[in-house]
């Protein structure tokens, strides 16, 4: 395949470049209050999300009529460009996994309804997957939508670690339509209202330094329109949906965010490491360019009609791995300010925040276990144990 950028898509990275440039560190600052009031990992609304719809990065490579031009690789650079100079994504990539489905696979009634207000970033969203009882395991979850008489559903049920629930204005559902199904089978996606009644909202909160929520579904009334797709057929539109998820970094751009700042240090001050360290520095920066490797060959094949799970779980697995062995590295090597909560040290206080985040990035999204398993049997073609 092909790594390197085309023209078109040099030019759009260079542009949004020089409009990240224009964020100066009041900016920031800003965005990192707005973070911490709302208990959020990575969004920023207020200050950051008309900058968003400004520059119109939102929707690329979605499907006609409702996106907007571009490939899945231009839309890889964007959040690259992004993530790499420590925006706050996270609200940016829900929007974006609903809005591809809606495009992808919703009515033209729905899209029509959810898809402006996306573009606009107007409308939060959060997605409803795991549950308490399931652990990591999608496929075991409980939480059922009764179909009544006028075609209607009821949903019962509980969702767990699910982030950004308490700012959503609609949960993007796995529900179980058809009671007698197992795994796979019997799925349906439906579009929930956030503050619908029967709807409950606690918090959860990580050690990562966010919150993600517990979310409650007593007898919630949910129309028949707000279903995605084709009841019962919800795995396959998942499948392709967590194979987008895990083309995106889990760590590795803040990980080489956190490596450049820390290399900008000593610099500067003229600090002079040994053989060693110099040597970890090296792999560091190899593995981390694999991992963008990795996480650009699945959007590559993602592209051109292929199939890419094997290779989206192999970039899922990667990433968290070097992420928290930079993380501790980072820590060590800054000291006892790393350690230490509020040191008066920026880097310090990053790469502290930074080693407890990335504990769970091993977990969320699909745990590493679960990551090898998929590449055994799906690109490996192991039989099942």
């Amino acid at each position: 395949m092909q790594f390197r950028l085309d023209e078109q898509e040099r030019a759009a990275r260079d542009d949004l470049r020089t409009h990240i440039d224009d964020f100066s560190a009041a900016d920031m600052a800003a965005m990192h209050r707005e973070m911490a009031e709302l208990e959020s990992d990575r969004q920023a609304p207020t200050v950051f999300h008309p900058w968003l719809v400004e520059r119109g990065v939102i929707g690329l490579g979605w499907p006609p009529p409702f996106g907007r031009p571009g490939t899945q690789t231009r839309r890889f650079v964007a959040h690259e460009e992004m993530d790499s100079a420590g925006l706050p994504t996270y609200g940016l990539e829900q929007a974006e996994a609903v809005g591809w489905m809606l495009a992808t696979f919703g009515s033209e009634d729905l899209a029509s309804e959810h898809l402006p207000h996306i573009l606009d970033m107007s409308w939060s969203y959060a997605g409803g997957y795991s549950e308490p009882e399931a652990g990591s395991d999608m496929l075991a979850l409980r939480t059922k939508a009764t179909r009544t008489p006028d075609g209607d559903f009821v949903v019962n049920g509980q969702k767990m670690w699910t982030s950004g629930a308490h700012l959503a204005d609609w949960i993007f559902t796995l529900v179980r339509t058809e009671p007698d199904s197992t795994r796979h089978r019997g799925l349906s996606l439906l579009m929930i209202d956030a503050h619908a009644p029967g709807v409950a909202i606690q918090p959860v909160r990580v050690m990562g330094g966010w919150r993600v929520n517990a979310c409650f579904f007593d007898d919630v009334h949910v129309p028949a329109r707000a279903l995605i797709g084709q009841p019962g057929h919800a795995w396959a539109m998942m499948s392709q949906a967590l194979d987008m998820e895990r083309s995106m970094s889990f760590g590795g751009r803040e990980a080489r965010l956190l490596l450049a700042r820390y290399l900008d240090r000593i610099g500067r001050r003229g600090i002079q490491l040994d053989e060693g360290a110099y040597r970890d520095l090296g792999e560091f920066i190899m593995e981390l360019q694999a991992e963008r490797l990795l996480g650009q060959q699945v959007v590559a094949r993602g592209e051109r009609g292929e199939p890419a799970s094997g290779e989206a779980s192999m970039s899922k697995l990667h990433g968290p791995a070097i992420a928290q062995r930079v993380a501790q590295w980072l820590v060590d090597a800054l000291g006892p300010d790393a350690y230490t909560l509020n040191s008066g040290d920026p880097l310090a206080e990053d790469a502290e925040q930074f080693l407890r985040a990335s504990t769970v990035l091993s977990i969320i999204g699909g745990t590493s276990e679960i990551q090898r398993n998929i590449i055994a049997q799906r690109w490996l073609g192991l039989p099942r144990g």
